[in-house]
Order: C-alpha cells, then sequence, then structure tokens
C-alpha cells in the first residue's frame, strides 16, 4: 500500500520532470492509477459501514413504524447508492 503522499509525490515528480509546462502522459497515467487505487480502498473501507447503517435502519424502522422497508426516498436512494458501490466494488 502507498501512502497518500507518494500519490501527491507521483504528481509533483510528473511536473517537475516534464520537458514542457504540462504534465507528461505517464505522469497522468501515475497520478490517475494512484487516485484510483485510492478511490478503491476508501470506498471499500465504507461499504461494510454503509451495509451495517442500512441494516441498523430497517431494524430501527420496524420497531418504529412497524416496517424494516418502506420506499420512501432516503431508504431507496440508500439501496442505490449500495448496489452503485457493490458494482464498483
Amino acid at each position: 500500500p502507498r501512502p497518500l503522499y507518494n500519490v501527491m509525490l507521483d504528481y509533483y515528480e510528473a511536473k517537475l520532470f516534464s520537458p514542457s509546462d504540462e504534465i507528461s502522459e505517464l505522469g497522468k497515467l501515475k497520478l490517475l492509477q494512484s487516485l484510483d487505487n485510492w478511490s478503491y480502498r476508501i470506498i471499500g473501507l465504507g461499504f461494510p459501514f454503509l451495509t451495517i447503517g442500512i441494516i441498523a435502519g430497517g431494524v430501527w424502522a420496524n420497531e418504529a413504524w412497524g416496517s424494516y422497508w418502506s420506499w420512501d426516498p432516503k431508504e431507496t436512494w440508500a439501496l442505490i447508492t449500495w448496489i452503485v458501490f457493490a458494482t464498483y466494488l
């Protein structure tokens, strides 16, 4: 695992050692690859918390209102977000 400062170092290396004022294509590729890796890891860390939150919310809703799921907008968008993240992972 690469620390976040290595991602920034990739960017500044690409910027510093580039022959022109623009970042080289290799530098852009390394930066995008690093950001993609960090994105995947952070979503992988948060996904179980989202899952636990949705399940806990369903249990609470059953106690409060007598049903686990009522398809209101918050519940529906939580499910859509969960499906999008599950597909990404």
